[in-house]
């Protein structure tokens, strides 16, 4: 089932190098696929409080990994880099993937590079 394109997601981000603190900026590596797949990992936001957000990032991606910040972006963001969102709740209710990326590596920098500038930052409260 393809995601409303008014719905906000998140992509939790785990290294520093995606993303600039200073320029308040998520740089597009954050929004680049495993090379082996042509999807990318995301969380339906909309209508959750900040808490809802960041526990789901902890309990559900976390993993061994330290959870850094995230990239909150529209889906209409993706249906307009010609990617769709499809729900995934197999992993969790909100939990979609964003698909297909192109194999192309210059096509799918490109297509991150997009996502990425009309991301918004959102750093991970200190506990």
């Amino acid at each position: 089932m393809n995601v409303p394109p008014d719905e906000i997601l998140a992509r939790f981000i785990f290294s520093r190098s995606h993303f600039s603190v200073t320029n308040k900026e998520v740089k597009f590596k954050a929004f680049t696929p495993p090379s082996n797949s042509e999807d990318l990992s995301v969380y339906r936001i909309s209508g959750l409080s900040e808490s809802e957000v960041w526990a789901i990032g902890k309990e559900y991606v976390q993993g061994e990994r330290t959870l850094r910040a995230r990239a909150d972006l529209s889906a209409e963001v993706v249906y307009e880099n010609n990617l769709e969102v499809i729900s995934d709740p197999d992993i969790h209710e909100l939990h979609a993937n964003i698909t297909p990326f192109p194999a192309d590596k210059r096509a799918r920098d490109r297509i991150a590079r997009n996502l990425a500038l009309t991301s918004k930052l959102v750093i991970m409260p200190t506990e």
